[in-house]
């Protein structure tokens, strides 16, 4: 996996960076899919 972030992104800093981004919005996609089935269900 690291070789595959290493061919896109020249330095570590930025490595670490796009990795913590993607879980931040991945983390967000799931409060808001929960958030909107809750939304659903209530109605």
């Amino acid at each position: 996996m690291k070789d595959d972030y290493k061919e896109f992104y020249e330095s570590d800093e930025a490595n670490l960076d796009s990795k913590s981004d993607a879980k931040v919005i991945l983390f967000l996609i799931i409060v808001a899919v929960v958030a909107m089935t809750y939304w659903v269900a209530v109605q």
